[in-house]
């Protein structure tokens, strides 16, 4: 099985809501999720690197690497597609915005295009009460973690 490095942002907004992307397998239309901005590392990158240009494609917000939260969590999971499955491994990092911004500054490649059924902010109350499924299922405690501007001395492991 191919295995992937990945990175994540838990970017939230003025309000301390987080932005989620709902997602789909692009050969299943009835497999579908809601994660954070993040995607794989390109070869030389950095996870923070990662990070920080995933945020750049997906959202539209350029910033340092140095200004990310974190390292916060790691995460090793086998995501499962229709045809293929890949053991990822993924670093998440925080950033809180001081405005709003507009997806039309994102620069999506054409597999985030065919993936990425929308965008939208979540309150923690929402994350709470919700029947879809996002990932990582600890998204509630990172989203506070970010808030509180918590960096632990080694980053939590996630399941």
């Amino acid at each position: 099985m191919k295995a992937r490095t990945a990175a994540r942002v838990v970017l939230l907004n003025p309000a301390g809501e987080v932005l989620l992307l709902h997602v789909k397998d692009m050969h299943d239309d009835s497999r579908h999720w809601w994660i954070t901005c993040g995607g794989g590392a390109q070869l030389g990158e950095t996870a923070v690197q990662t990070a920080a240009r995933e945020l750049s494609e997906e959202a539209g917000i350029e910033c340092d690497p140095a200004d990310l939260l974190g390292p916060l969590a790691s995460r090793s999971f086998v995501m499962e597609f229709k045809h293929h499955s890949t053991i990822q491994h993924e670093t998440y990092y925080g950033m809180q915005c001081d405005e709003d911004f507009d997806f039309d500054e994102a620069i999506w490649t054409d597999i985030e295009k065919a993936s990425i059924v929308e965008g939208r902010w979540w309150s923690l109350s929402e994350l709470s009460s919700t029947t879809d499924v996002i990932y990582p299922p600890q998204l509630p405690t990172l989203v506070q973690m970010v808030q509180r501007r918590d960096v632990p001395d080694e980053p939590l492991v996630l399941e």
